[in-house]
Formats: C-alpha cells, structure tokens, sequence
C-alpha cells in the first residue's frame, strides 16, 4: 500500500520547564493508532495545494503539507497561528463549523477571513512514513510551530477524547510508565524535543534542517516485535 500524504504539528509555547506542547487523545475505537496520544495532524488534501496559498505562507517549507498542519490544528482544536485583522472570535467559530461541515474549504476561508500565515513561527522538522504491511500508511511531515503563550481553550471534535498540555521530560516519564500510549514517531519527536532547553533554542536548531525520510521497520527482539527507526541497532537487518 501506498502511504497517504500527511501532515502533523507539535504546537509549543514557554514553560518554566523549558517549553510544553499539545498532545490530543486519538478515540479508542480509531481505525489508525487507537487510544493514542499524539499530535494535532491528519492527511493532505487537495485543496492543501492550491494557488491560494502562494503568498500565505513562510519559506522554506513543504507548502501543501505545511498548509495541512495548519488546517487540522484548526479543525482539530480552534487554534488559529495568525492575525485576524478587523475580525472577532465569532468569525473563526463561524469559519470552523463551516470547514468541519465540509461547507467550506480552507483556502476560502483563508480569503474570507485574510488569513496570512508567512510570519507564523512554523519550521518542518521531520517525516516519518509508517512500515510497509500496516493496514493503514502514512507518510508524515512534521512540524513545529511557537506560540507565545498557552491558548486558553482547546475546542476538540468527535475526533480526539482528550487534550493536554505537557512537557517533553513529563511525557516520557508517562509514556515509559505506560500511562500515557504514544505512536511511535510521536514518542521519538519528544525525545528529540527533550534536547532543547526552550522553543527559541529548538525552533532555531530545526529551522532549515535537511529531511530525511524515516521508514518505521519492525523487527523482533526479545520482547516480540518492536519497531525501529534510522540508526537503531538492527534496523538494516529488517525490511
């Protein structure tokens, strides 16, 4: 199978830790990574790439998969990264419920509400595509995106159950606890997150980065299957 187009954001702001990012709760009964934690995201579409974003958008990044990201945060959560001239809140709901009732597409409301989104603090990090013989595939860009502070309120839809907002040390010690389920590619972004001492130093650190293409591989060890990634001990050894 052929992995999908997507796109995910690692939405992250100040925190006296350092920095903390939002992690949305995937249903439990999910076709793909079922009562997982992981990042705002989902698949491209075709709008994604249309001409409307041209000028819309900051440098250097994949412009449909960045568009993306930024559209399934907002569908996802409310969260709008970008000024909204001469426009209130009501607007935003209005443009929301439009675009989740596939009344609307994206760049339209882009028009609509003169969304700008080349000085949004936005870097692509990352792409992660899911092994070969899972029943569903992706081929993931991942992004990062600052806010300067926390939103007040995370707006979430039928498709997550929960939100939180944590810290790169906190999830881990969860996830390691197994209170806290991750996806893969999820669990590895944070351990590379856990490097950086706030949003500054990583935004600075990831902006322009050449990206590879990670293939997620399953290997056996002592413990049954486990999934590698790029550099891990017998990953060439699988296929």
């Amino acid at each position: 199978m052929t992995p999908r187009p997507a796109a995910t954001v690692v939405v992250a702001t100040p925190a006296p830790a350092g920095l903390e990012f939002l992690l949305l709760q995937r249903p439990r009964d999910a076709r793909f990574g079922a009562g997982a934690w992981a990042f705002p995201g989902g698949a491209i579409d075709e709008d994604d790439a249309c001409a409307t974003w041209a000028a819309r958008l900051p440098g250097a990044v994949e412009a449909a998969a960045c568009v993306a990201a930024l559209r399934e945060l907002f569908e996802e959560t409310g969260i709008m990264p970008a000024p909204l001239p001469g426009r209130g809140p009501e607007a935003l709901v209005e443009a929301r419920q439009a675009l989740l009732s596939e009344r609307i597409r994206f760049s339209r409301v882009a028009e609509r509400l003169e969304l700008d989104f080349s000085s949004t603090p936005i870097v692509y990090f990352a792409r992660w595509i899911t092994p070969r013989g899972a029943a569903l595939r992706f081929d993931t860009r991942f992004f990062l995106l600052s806010l300067e502070e926390r939103p007040s309120r995370v707006s979430l839809t039928p498709e997550h159950e929960a939100a939180i907002w944590t810290t790169p040390s906190a999830a881990l010690r969860r996830f390691s606890a197994g209170r806290l389920p991750m996806m893969f590619p999820t669990a590895r972004t944070i351990e590379r997150l856990a490097g950086f001492r706030s949003v500054d130093d990583a935004m600075k650190a990831l902006r322009g980065v050449h990206v590879e293409p990670a293939l997620v591989r399953r290997g056996v060890g002592e413990k049954g299957v486990t999934l590698l990634a790029p550099g891990d001990p017998g990953y060439d050894e699988v296929r």
